[in-house]
C-alpha cells in the first residue's frame, strides 16, 4: 500500500463516514442515517482507490 494513498482526502472521508456510520447504526440507533453513511463510506473508498491507482 502506498503512503499516499492513507493521506488522500477521499480516504480520510472514507474513514470518518464509515466509522460514524457504523457508530450511528450501532450505538445510537439511527438506522437510515447510519446506513447512508456507510454507503457514502463506501462509495468515497472505492473513489480513493480508483484515484490511487490512475
Amino acid at each position: 500500500m502506498n503512503i499516499e494513498f492513507l493521506r488522500s482526502p477521499w480516504f480520510l472521508a472514507a474513514v470518518v463516514l464509515l466509522v460514524g456510520g457504523a457508530y450511528a447504526v450501532t450505538v445510537l440507533a439511527w438506522g437510515i442515517a447510519g446506513w447512508a453513511s456507510i454507503v457514502l463510506g463506501l462509495v468515497a473508498m472505492v473513489i480513493a482507490v480508483r484515484r490511487q491507482r490512475l
